[in-house]
């Protein structure tokens, strides 16, 4: 298999290459299947991967993968080279199986959910060179593959977001992504830089082995853990640079399915894993983690309680649900960050696919006071999205979020400031229940209160769709904490993340019964208030605080875009009009035209003058010659 390891990356490449070269000699639908068949081969190559480490199973660490494909050199420095090499270990492998599996997924649908649209070619190149650059950036060897892959997906996630850039908005949204993520950008590169001037090396395996054996000055470790802090709080959205991602939603369903659940957004979470060495030595960092997850998931919850656009709902349902997972990392919790990053990949590409066949059924109407009565007309999609929405709540024993959601609510409880990180992370569960079912009920009961138009719903669409929403339920059941089931993955990962911490007797049974009673309490309330909301119009979509999400983007426009925009004015002003326009080039200006009218009056044509010139001339070159020669001393 180690001769076919660059196949995994290289065949979304090769389509997104066919597609930007030979694509217009093709119809729109040929290239949309050629990218989704590009995207099942490097689904087959992994899922090949698997069978063969269950036929040979053996023991590895960070510093033996499990595959390795060296292919070429493409950097040399005296005796310093870069070689391009693919790796896959444990943490890589669960991370290439979701962005190459849902990836495909969505390929499939897309083929059918975009035919006809208006750049249908561009859409599967940009999704195509998407999951190259996700493939690329877990399977990096080192850190210069690794931020080619982190940029990748930056510049994807912007042509997707801004897809109906004819639309100005859309565009602005578009570029709003792009600027908020260039902070962690900017943050990873630096990193990467002072990683290597301390290390010496940008080998991730040879990072990992002398973060622990080789001294290095606290303060020099703190910077480089702050820095792949906030790239990662950049590219997964949490909290406070949340901000770009609602309004992400812009371009097609499918474009928010890739991003939120296979790809761009769960790469801080998996940056963060794997250098999971380094933070184990910052316990001090570690604990931000963890109060910036759980503060991000509740935030983000009760954000998503009051909003009417239902992309906007997931949005907010995203950054929580990645809260969840950093709250994981910082408590040291790596195995369940992991394990929960692969269901929230299942229910989120099920949900935001879904919405997109909910949207277009409303005449691409985002409001949900707008829709209602739609399980009456597609009753397909009323238990595929309901599936999607207890998942979603983790509603207990049937979900699989509750199998990978709860024990990190549990772990959490076992740090310094356990109790509040735990009643963060309740609170959050809880009003994950009450908006994720307000959702589904406003959506799906009672009479129609828009023009329903039922599209065409082909089998490509609904497979993908019925694949997603059985592993929601039964993906669960691979690793069930609570000593009654099987404990498949997070033994599995022991070797690479260690074992995660958990509560032990009578407080790990009361922290899971707390945890099942805020999913069923949210589920409660939601199916008491909603009706209420309907019948009187009234309810938690007016609370306007909650829906501008508590005004944070509001504020940042006004404290700290605006004061941008006007120190832009100032340079420009100043700066440009004045020093550089009047100042510098009126003077340049000025003196080449002075220098123009001095040769004007020495070429007039005259030969007298030519003379004059050349008599002077002759004298100072004469005079230089007597110097030179015959030197005068005193």
């Amino acid at each position: 298999m180690n001769s076919l390891i660059a196949l995994i990356p290289g065949a979304p490449l090769i389509g997104a290459g066919f597609i930007i070269l030979l694509g217009h000699r093709f119809s729109a639908q040929t290239c949309a299947r050629i990218a989704a068949f590009m995207v099942f081969i490097s689904a087959i190559l992994v899922i090949c991967l698997w069978g063969t480490l269950i036929n040979q199973p053996h023991e590895v660490s960070l510093k033996t993968p499990l595959f390795q494909q060296s292919l070429f050199t493409w950097m040399s420095l005296g005796s310093w080279q870069v070689n391009l090499v693919l790796t896959v270990d444990k943490i890589s492998l669960i991370m290439m199986t979701v962005a190459s599996c849902v990836g495909f997924l969505i390929h499939l649908f897309s083929v059918q959910f975009m035919k006809g649209e208006t750049g249908e070619r561009r859409y599967f190149f940009y999704l195509n060179l998407f999951i190259f650059g996700m493939l690329s950036f877990v399977m990096a060897h080192d850190l210069i593959l690794l931020y080619l892959g982190w940029e990748i997906m930056g510049l994807c996630s912007y042509a997707l977001v801004s897809f109906y850039y004819q639309k100005s908005h859309y565009a602005y949204c578009g570029r709003k992504a792009f600027v908020v993520t260039r902070i962690g950008d900017t943050a990873l590169a630096i990193a990467i830089m002072v990683i290597f001037a301390h290390f010496h090396s940008i080998e991730l395996p040879i990072i990992s082995s002398l973060v622990g054996a080789q001294y290095i000055a606290p303060i020099n470790l703190t910077l480089i853990g702050s820095l792949l802090i906030l790239a990662a709080i950049a590219k997964s959205a949490q909290f406070p640079l949340h901000v770009w991602l609602p309004d992400a939603m812009t371009g097609p369903s499918t474009v928010s399915a890739l991003i939120h659940a296979a790809t761009m957004v769960t790469a801080g979470v998996y940056l963060l894993i794997r250098f999971h060495p380094l933070f184990e030595l910052l316990p001090d960092l570690q604990i931000i983690i963890a109060f910036i997850g759980c503060i991000t998931a509740f935030f983000a919850a009760s954000a998503a309680l009051a909003q009417n656009d239902l992309k906007k709902i997931l949005a907010y349902s995203t950054i929580s649900q990645i809260g969840y997972m950093f709250a994981a990392v910082g408590v040291g919790a790596y195995g369940f960050a992991l394990f929960h990053l692969i269901v929230h990949a299942c229910f989120k590409a099920l949900l935001f696919m879904s919405s997109g066949v909910i949207i277009k059924a409303f005449n691409d109407q985002h409001d949900i006071r707008q829709m209602g009565g739609l399980g009456h007309t597609m009753p397909f999609m009323r238990y595929i999205y309901l599936i999607g929405s207890l998942t979603l709540a983790a509603l207990p024993f049937i979900t699989a979020s509750y199998y990978s959601k709860d024990p990190i609510i549990a772990a959490t409880y076992t740090q310094d400031f356990g109790f509040y990180l735990t009643t963060l992370a309740l609170l959050g569960a809880l009003m994950t229940g009450l908006y994720s079912m307000r959702m589904y009920l406003i959506v799906f009961s009672g009479q129609p209160r828009s023009e329903i138009q039922v599209t065409p719903f082909t089998f490509s669409m609904k497979a993908p769709l019925a694949i997603l929403a059985f592993l929601s339920i039964t993906i669960g059941f691979i690793q069930t904490p609570w000593n009654w089931g099987p404990e498949l993955l997070i033994p599995w990962l022991a070797s690479d993340l260690g074992l995660p911490k958990l509560p032990h007797g009578n407080t790990e049974l009361v922290i899971n019964l707390l945890g099942i009673a805020a999913s069923l309490i949210g589920i409660a309330l939601a199916c008491y208030f909603t009706p209420k909301e309907l019948k009187h119009q009234q309810g938690l979509g007016n609370v306007t605080f909650l829906n501008q999400a508590w005004y944070i983007d509001t504020l940042s426009m006004k404290w700290i875009v605006s004061p941008y925009y006007y120190l832009c004015h100032l340079c420009r002003v100043f700066i440009e009009k004045i020093i550089l326009f009047k100042t510098i080039e009126l003077n340049i200006v000025g003196g080449l035209n002075q220098g123009h009218r001095a040769l004007t009056h020495a070429q007039a044509g005259l030969i007298t003058r030519y003379l004059y010139f050349i008599c002077i001339g002759a004298i100072g070159l004469l005079a230089y010659i007597l110097i030179t020669l015959y030197p005068i001393y005193e």
